[in-house]
């Protein structure tokens, strides 16, 4: 009989590597996707998605509005083909960034087709996973990162090599080096390497009923599809707030069984760890992930913040992965759920 989430499995702890396989790509295409007037002459930069790459849309488009100066948005793919005129800008040279790991979702290759009729002056960035889908071909530029390519349903892999590529593309937006991003693979295996165990043996916990994610700024995104993982895989109570944000209403579902997951950040991190306090007050229980020694599992690094969240990715997948596969589910093949939506 083949193992519970085989697939979900080696894809999770596959992605240091995949990483540096998406690196590879991006690097190696950045001296000709940096001069692209998508990069230079975009007047708004719109990012989207549908599912796990919409949520990655939302940690992309903060992150890009950090470090550029014009307007940056998330839209879902939908919205872009139902509610143009709600989410393209007029009279104006808009880059739309599209995301998917198949390539074929229907609603994304809309919102392409809706975006050219309504900004004839844009230009479309694709990221996607497999190169002889629609989706690679419909960009003025396709970045096509193999290493993302997954058989399981629910994304893990190809959440965070997408994520790769989308750091390369806002790096060259801001006129950075993309060297900085070379040490993610490093961190992230010593990472999982240091706390994978732990992360097993938390999902695995029966004691927990609920789980809430929580995450500051473009880490709201990040928690989104933490969160999105574990409704997934293991069809658990799970929701994503803003750290703050728990306080006002949603800190009233917490009680013993509850595991409050902080994504924590340099900056924020006093206040987010106060958030974390108050949890326990009301018997929660909690789990600080990040790049600060107060955290649960952290690590030691000077890049940029901005950088940091998507080393915290495999170690939520664990703990989603360890629910599932405990419960006797199968994270491979996810209740009512399809690798693609076709319309």
């Amino acid at each position: 009989m083949t193992p519970l989430g085989m697939h979900t499995w080696n894809e999770l702890c596959s992605q240091p590597d995949a990483w540096q396989a998406a690196l590879d790509v991006v690097i190696g295409n950045a001296p000709t996707i940096a001069r692209h007037k998508a990069l230079t002459n975009a007047s708004h930069i719109i990012w989207s998605g549908c599912g796990s790459p919409y949520y990655l849309a939302v940690a992309a488009a903060r992150i890009t509005q950090q470090h550029d100066t014009r307007p940056c948005y998330a839209v879902p793919a939908s919205e872009l083909w139902l509610n143009p005129s709600a989410s393209i800008p007029r009279d104006a040279t808009p880059t739309l960034i599209l995301l998917s790991r198949s390539g074929s979702t229907t609603e994304v290759l809309r919102a392409a087709a809706q975006f050219r009729r309504s900004a004839p002056n844009g230009q479309i960035i694709t990221i996607t996973c497999y190169p002889d889908r629609p989706l690679a071909s419909v960009g003025d530029i396709n970045i096509i990162l193999p290493s993302g390519q997954e058989q399981s349903l629910a994304q893990t892999r190809a959440f965070t090599v997408m994520q790769m590529g989308a750091l390369g593309v806002i790096w060259m937006l801001s006129g950075r080096s993309l060297t900085e991003l070379r040490s993610l693979p490093v961190i992230a295996a010593e990472v999982m390497q240091r706390y994978q165990t732990q992360c097993l043996e938390i999902g695995k916990n029966p004691h927990y009923h609920s789980f809430y994610f929580l995450g500051s700024g473009y880490r709201y995104g990040l928690a989104s599809e933490a969160s999105l993982k574990m409704k997934e895989m293991s069809l658990t109570i799970s929701e994503p707030f803003h750290h703050m944000e728990f306080r006002h209403g949603p800190q009233s579902m917490v009680d013993a069984h509850s595991l409050v997951i902080g994504i924590g950040s340099k900056g924020m991190q006093p206040t987010e760890q106060a958030v974390l306090a108050d949890m326990r007050k009301l018997g929660g229980q909690t789990l600080a992930i990040g790049p600060t020694s107060d955290c649960d599992m952290h690590w030691e690094s000077t890049i940029d913040d901005a950088l940091q969240g998507i080393i915290a990715l495999p170690l939520l997948q664990t703990i989603a992965y360890a629910r599932a596969t405990s419960r006797g589910l199968d994270p491979d093949n996810p209740h009512n759920l399809n690798a693609v939506v076709v319309l």
